[in-house]
């Protein structure tokens, strides 16, 4: 051990955290290459025991900010509920709620219920491995190494917002899922069309025997019909239909639906859309909503992106740990795997509509 890798700031720190940040640091100043005595400070740091797994420890918390950082095209629509375990379970109503009931004098109180549904929700397990070559660590092309944590923190929410698209569109038919919301309508979209739709909502009875509630409805679409969405949700009044008995007019009224509707553009949508992606929209309560109509499933522990760097180095002849970087065994690669747990599954779907937009 030389002097200099004694007084770098990761063996110098008092707490592990500081070490990770200081191994963060040194890594940052010497993959570029343009402070050569850093870089150097570097590839030495790289062949100690410490640093790479300090260095893999910093990786993760990028990761991690990468995914809390990364476009969340559905939060808005997404109710979470945390298991601990991978079975499938019955959807249990923990929204509705029983009317509290008249108690009269030393009489007992009367039991309520959290109804189990027949829906069910689950987490699973979703992954990815990268590979990097020992000969681009050797030729100091620090930047793959750098921008792998991003790639995975990306790629888990990527992939969340996949699977979401996946729930509300039939990419094969070019249209919303009939399985999610049962009749697609043909209607384009226009603040008279948005009304209607809230107002057949609005007269919905949902499992519980109650009328849904409108009054917090997520507007789904992609960016093909961003400037129309936008164009009715922001203005101050619309021009619209008032109906007065059989007589039905156009008159100027104030924005009804600020505070009510907001807009969700999301890309994932539009690709799956297809032919429709400029002309589709759909209504889906927020996830705040007592109606949720999408159930994310977090496991329990396990509510972030996890990293693994593969150990499959060997040993010296002479005995002593290889570190990771020096390679694999078998092919001199340097493999890195993020793992993510979460499950996407239908709710409770009596409060949504669709249109594909075409008539």
């Amino acid at each position: 051990m030389t002097h200099e890798i004694a007084q770098e700031g990761f063996r110098r720190a008092s707490s592990h955290e500081e070490r990770v940040h200081e191994a963060a640091k040194l890594f940052g100043a010497g993959r570029t290459g343009s402070d050569p005595f850093a870089q150097a400070r570097l590839l030495e740091a790289f062949s100690t025991d410490d640093f790479p797994i300090l260095l893999g420890d910093a990786f993760t918390k990028k990761a991690i900010a990468a995914q809390k950082a990364a476009v969340k095209e559905f939060e808005p629509i997404l109710t979470n509920i945390t298991v601990d375990d991978f079975n499938r379970h019955k959807l249990v109503d923990l929204w509705g709620s029983d009317e509290f009931e008249t108690v009269k004098q030393l009489e007992e109180y009367k039991s309520g219920s959290m109804n189990e549904t027949e829906l069910t929700h689950g987490a699973e397990k979703h992954g990815k491995t990268y590979g990097l070559s020992w000969e681009l660590r050797r030729s100091r092309q620090f930047t793959a190494l750098a921008n792998f944590p991003v790639v995975l923190g990306n790629g888990s929410v990527k992939g969340q917002n996949s699977r979401v698209a996946d729930l509300l569109v039939d990419a094969t038919a070019g249209n919303w899922s009939a399985n999610f919301f049962g009749t697609v309508d043909t209607k384009k979209f226009t603040a008279d069309n948005l009304d209607a739709a809230i107002k057949q909502l609005s007269q919905v009875v949902d499992h519980r025997g109650d009328l849904v509630d409108v009054s917090n409805l997520v507007l789904v679409h992609s960016a093909g019909l961003r400037s129309e969405v936008l164009r009715v949700l922001n203005a101050y009044e619309l021009e619209m239909q008032v109906t007065d008995g059989a007589k039905v007019t156009k008159t100027r009224v104030q924005n009804p639906f600020k505070g009510v509707v907001t807009p969700l553009e999301s890309r994932a949508i539009g690709k799956r859309l297809g032919a429709v992606q400029s002309t589709g929209w759909a209504l889906v309560p927020a996830g705040s909503s007592d109606l949720p109509a999408i159930i994310r499933t977090l496991l329990s522990g396990e509510e972030n992106v996890d990293i693994r760097v593969k150990r499959d180095q060997g040993e010296r002849p002479g005995g002593g740990t290889v570190p990771v970087d020096a390679g694999s065994f078998n092919d001199d690669s340097i493999w890195f795997r993020g793992r993510d747990v979460y499950g996407i599954d239908k709710g409770f779907t009596s409060g949504v509509y669709a249109s594909n937009g075409t008539v």
